[in-house]
């Protein structure tokens, strides 16, 4: 008999399964794991954040998540990453985020890896005008929304040593609706080539999308594109890696 039990989809605790303890032994996967889920107090922005705020700006712990909300100025923005992981393609990484927008008109997001802590005033790792996608990270992979952008849709976007790329997400992915939590992954491999899931489902693959031996780190970021304010709830980053 095998000693092998192989799931293709998910484990469902039911009942009383689902109120007490439901795993016994020694659980030791092969991946190493750290999830990022916004419960302490404050942010540790000495050892474990890297948080961009500008002017008035702000990035703070909420009870819902981590809220970035962006100043009430046109092209103002809030990102956070997780500054003290630096993520090699050799440990085959994956990152994974969930969150949301109060309002879904006159912003930009990123969600991905990114080689940079921070970006500078005004600006996200990646910012699409019309069609045109444009670059200030040197290697990334990220997911991009901007609604400065022609079509309201997902874009997956990558940067290699400075050459960016931008592919339109599939029709059938909504491009997003307020309130409503999302979720994005990006998987590297060890070449550098990189995998993108949106709720689950994976959207699209770009060959040599990194500079393999450069290191990255998970990053979100928010940017408005008018005179108003906007909040992004992030739930939690979550990193897989070798």
């Amino acid at each position: 008999m095998s000693q092998q039990v192989i799931v293709e989809r998910t484990i469902n605790f039911k009942g009383g399964g689902n109120q007490t303890q439901n795993i016994f032994g020694y659980v030791d996967p092969s991946k190493c794991f750290m999830e990022f889920n916004f419960l302490e107090k404050a942010l540790d922005a000495t050892n474990l954040y890297t948080s961009y705020l500008d002017t008035t700006s702000t990035v703070a712990v909420g009870a819902a998540g981590l809220l970035l909300t962006t100043a009430a100025t046109d092209t103002r923005t809030a990102s956070i990453s997780a500054g003290a992981e630096k993520i090699y393609c050799a440990r085959n990484p994956v990152v994974e985020m969930k969150f949301q927008l109060d309002v879904i008109t006159t912003v930009a997001i990123n969600a991905g890896f990114s080689d940079e802590n921070d970006e500078g005033s005004g600006v996200l790792p990646f910012l699409i005008s019309g069609t045109t996608v444009a670059d200030t990270a040197t290697d990334g992979a990220l997911f991009c929304l901007d609604t400065e952008q022609t079509t309201d849709r997902w874009y997956y976007v990558n940067t290699k040593a400075g050459t960016q790329g931008g592919t339109i997400g599939v029709a059938a992915v909504v491009p997003w609706v307020a309130a409503t939590d999302v979720i994005v992954r990006v998987a590297l491999d060890t070449d550098g080539n990189a995998q993108y899931f949106y709720n689950g489902v994976q959207v699209g693959y770009k060959v040599s999308a990194v500079t393999a031996a450069n290191p990255l780190i998970p990053y979100f970021g928010i940017r408005n594109n008018s005179a108003a304010a906007h909040v992004a709830t992030l739930k939690y980053i979550r990193l897989w890696v070798d």
